[in-house]
């Protein structure tokens, strides 16, 4: 008896220009693809904001995630002077909050429940 040797098979793509095939995209290329906004998050605990200041770019949006048991806010401005542009309270562990940066300045921020707790963020 003859044993006959395979010969391999090859998918189309390969025998048209000699170049092995290209990888479909996978979702994961996909949804980076369609992101078309920078993220930045701060993380409340310990009575802090983690980290403090960031330097983030016009339209970013910055989430802020309280760690903490107790509740805090998320408020523009400083204690004697309020800012405007965002107030949130995060009441409790795994509340957030997203805010999108769509000019550039300095923006400041605290908790209106502990003064102590104090942000910045500047955007270009």
């Amino acid at each position: 008896m003859v044993a006959l040797a395979k010969s391999p098979v090859l998918a189309h793509d390969e025998c048209d220009d000699g170049a092995p095939p290209q990888p479909a995209p996978t979702e994961s290329h996909q949804s980076v693809a369609l992101q078309s906004r920078p993220e930045s998050k701060i993380i409340i605990k310990l009575f802090q904001y983690q980290p403090e200041r960031i330097q983030a770019t016009v339209g970013t949006t910055v989430t802020w995630l309280n760690e903490d048991e107790i509740s805090h806010t998320v408020t523009a401005g400083e204690p004697d002077k309020k800012g405007g542009g965002f107030d949130a309270a995060l009441d409790g562990k795994g509340k957030s909050f997203s805010f999108t940066f769509a000019q550039p300045g300095t923006y400041t921020y605290y908790c209106e429940r502990h003064e102590h707790m104090r942000g910045e963020i500047e955007v270009r």
